[in-house]
C-alpha cells in the first residue's frame, strides 16, 4: 500500500475534516453519511497516521468542511 505523505491538492485537509468524514462515515467531501455506496478518494498520512477518504458519489459536489451539523 502507497500512501503519499502529503496530501495531493485534489484531496480534502484532513485536520479540517470532522471526525465523522475521518472515520469514512460520512463523505469527505460533502459530510453526507456514506452508507454501502462510498468511493475511494484516496490514501494520505496526517501526523503519521494513515486515512483513507471516502466520496459518496462520482458527482458529489465538496461543500468542504462547514457543512451543517444535523
Amino acid at each position: 500500500m502507497s500512501i503519499s505523505t502529503t496530501a495531493p491538492s485534489s484531496l480534502p485537509d484532513v485536520a479540517r475534516l470532522r471526525p465523522r468524514q475521518q472515520m469514512a462515515i460520512d463523505c469527505a467531501l460533502c459530510a453526507r453519511p456514506l452508507g454501502a455506496s462510498g468511493r475511494r478518494l484516496g490514501e494520505i498520512r496526517h501526523r503519521g497516521l494513515p486515512f483513507r477518504l471516502w466520496a459518496c458519489a462520482p458527482n458529489c459536489q465538496a461543500v468542504g468542511s462547514a457543512a451543517p451539523i444535523s
